[in-house]
């Protein structure tokens, strides 16, 4: 897939329904430049969690998180 759509296609879905996760994806989306597609891909398996799944990942399973998406470790600033 063709990245500046891949990017597009991230920053629209990056609003979310809850204050704590928009401002988590919206730190991510902030760092794709630096990304790799293999990033991008996984950050956009994460973005099409739930709001509920994507919390419980960052704030209560975070272990879990890293694990499953492993490539978002290193530009995850929380």
């Amino acid at each position: 897939m063709d990245k500046l759509l891949l990017v597009k296609q991230l920053n629209f879905k990056a609003r979310r329904g809850m204050k704590e996760t928009s401002n988590i994806v919206r730190k991510l989306i902030d760092q794709v430049d630096d990304m790799t597609e293999q990033d991008l891909l996984e950050l956009q398996k994460f973005i099409n969690l739930d709001d509920q799944k994507m919390f419980d990942y960052i704030f209560k399973e975070r272990e879990i998180f890293f694990r499953e998406f492993s490539r978002l470790k290193k530009y995850f600033l929380i």
